[in-house]
């Protein structure tokens, strides 16, 4: 087992919809982060789409690209550095890599 370390940069909620603003923490909950909702339950949170990670260096290649996108912008709840995701093994149901982020466990993933 390969162990990759990547680091969280900003913890983002809203009360449904995006953008997502930064707050100083969250606690993970089966359903999502705690203080966040969405807008739309059979596409979004749940058990295997409790919680949205997005990349800052996905984030900065678009803005290189001029696309007007931040931190949080793209709905997602915790924006990371350091993680290469195309190299993670995902898979739908529930079957994939398992990441940790702070002291929870993040399992299950699912590629967007």
């Amino acid at each position: 087992m390969t162990l990759a370390t990547g680091r969280v940069l900003q913890v983002n909620i809203s009360p449904g919809g995006v953008p997502k603003l930064p707050v100083e923490r969250a606690w993970v909950s089966t359903f999502g982060l705690e203080g966040g909702r969405h807008r739309e339950y059979t596409v979004h949170g749940g058990p295997y789409r409790a919680v949205c990670l997005f990349g800052m260096e996905v984030i900065e290649r678009l803005q290189a690209e001029g696309h007007p996108i931040e931190p949080g912008g793209a709905g997602e709840n915790l924006t990371t550095s350091g993680i290469e995701w195309s190299l993670l093994s995902v898979g739908a149901g529930g079957h994939g890599r398992a990441l940790w982020a702070g002291r929870r466990t993040l399992d299950g993933m699912q590629g967007a």
